[in-house]
């Protein structure tokens, strides 16, 4: 019984350990979640628009009561003429009250603008967060790409080793030269020298990715997903995008957040004109306060034990200096250069989208050229092998050839993964 209790302690163990030694997979829906989640620079971001939600809170408070307090205990003494010196104790406490009537804008004004200066903050948050995951989606599909990279260095290892074998029993048989066979050794060398680079190239790309996340998932113990690339037939696997780019416009229109902040800043630029407007009118008020004193019995005679006042209180300033007139004059130049950034923002969004749907067709040609280039190569490659077999070529027409298809398979990876980086650069255009 001891012996079987061991024995299941030490699968349960092995099982453990081969659980925890397994890497976890993350897809990019999962990077996009962690960096949404993990992210200094967003947290920063959302600070800022929480900071605006304060000054919105700040500016409202000027429509509640303002109630304050006071209290004072000390010596106090008077002297008369002829008369003896008075001095004793005094205590005093008040109580004073004030509500804002009326301000003719000022403060309703101020509350709009800090409102529409929080709602351009949340959008532009939304706007940091929008350009945070097209980074995320570059840096992933860049990770793939050296990845796809390091597969297609491992293809030509195997074949400069498949030429060194053959340039060697060539040789051996009298067929060939000694050159050929040092050839060979060259090109292998230099082959698996570019796969440790590419390597290392990885590391740093997976580096990268990391900080774009401002997060290590799984603690570095993770591969990223993606579907083996069947080199060089990868142009049936590519997304379609057939929406028309009027379609793509009009969406961006509606849905770029960076938009959407440019037109909160002109509603609350507008609402500051009517705020500093408001400064040529009356402002009205009620206010009350209430004093109780306690003092020694020398001054009780000249002192109230108790006061109050209740009044309404209006405040009209006829002239400041024309400082009222270049106030309203600097808010209506600031509505008119927010309205100048809101048509900017739309033609950047504008170019933006052309930019991003020629970047879509472009790249899927390119993958398409790219693919018929590698079958090329590829064919070429296997004519080259039977001419220097049969002795009709020599051995860099091979090389020419080898390199030539490795070459292609390497573009072909390239143009396939910038498309699909051309496809997240198009979601970011129109803010999907």
């Amino acid at each position: 019984m001891k012996y079987l209790i061991r024995n299941i302690g030490i699968g349960l163990v092995t099982v453990t350990l081969l659980v925890s030694a397994k890497s976890q997979t993350l897809t990019i829906d999962k990077a996009i979640e962690l960096t949404l989640k993990h992210s200094p620079d967003i947290d920063s971001s959302k600070f800022d628009f929480e900071r605006a939600i304060e000054r919105s809170n700040f500016q409202k408070g000027y429509y509640l009561p303002r109630l304050d307090l006071s209290a004072v205990a000390g010596k106090q003494g008077i002297k008369y003429t002829n008369q003896d010196n008075i001095d004793g104790s005094v205590l005093l406490g008040g109580l004073s009250a004030s509500q804002l009537i009326y301000d003719f804008g000022k403060t309703s004004g101020k509350i709009s603008a800090a409102d529409e200066d929080a709602n351009a903050f949340e959008a532009s948050m939304n706007q940091f967060i929008s350009n945070k995951i097209l980074l995320v989606k570059a840096s992933y599909y860049d990770v793939l790409k050296i990845k796809s990279f390091i597969r297609v260095n491992k293809k030509n290892i195997e074949l400069q080793e498949g030429q060194l074998r053959r340039a060697t029993r060539y040789y051996e048989s009298g067929i060939k030269t000694i050159i050929d066979v040092s050839d060979a050794k060259v090109r292998l060398i230099e082959a698996q020298l570019e796969l440790n680079n590419s390597k290392y190239e990885l590391k740093l790309r997976r580096a990268i990715l990391e900080q774009t996340i401002g997060y290590v998932p799984y603690n570095g113990d993770y591969t990223l997903y993606h579907k083996k690339l069947d080199l060089p037939n990868v142009s049936h696997h590519l997304p379609k995008i057939s929406t028309s780019f009027s379609k793509l416009e009009e969406f961006a229109y509606d849905h770029r957040y960076e938009l959407k902040s440019s037109k909160y800043s002109v509603e609350s630029s507008k609402s500051l004109i009517e705020s500093e407007e408001g400064g040529y009118l009356p402002t009205l008020s009620l206010r009350g306060d209430y004093t109780a004193q306690d003092v020694d019995n020398d001054f009780v005679a000249m002192t109230p034990d108790r006061q109050w006042q209740a009044s309404v209180d209006l405040k009209w300033n006829l002239f400041a200096g024309n400082q009222t007139d270049a106030s309203v004059q600097e808010a209506k130049i600031s509505a008119m250069k927010a309205a100048s950034h809101v048509a900017e923002v739309e033609l950047l969004i504008k170019r933006q989208v052309i930019e991003a749907s020629l970047g879509v067709q472009r790249t899927k040609d390119s993958v398409t050229l790219s693919q018929s280039i590698a079958k090329a190569s590829k064919q070429k490659f296997f004519q080259a092998q039977k001419r220097y077999e049969n002795d009709l070529s020599d051995y860099i027409e091979l090389q020419e050839a080898q390199q030539g298809y490795i070459s292609s398979l390497g573009e072909l990876v390239n143009t396939y993964y910038n498309y699909y980086i051309a496809i997240a650069q198009l979601d970011f255009a129109v803010g999907r």
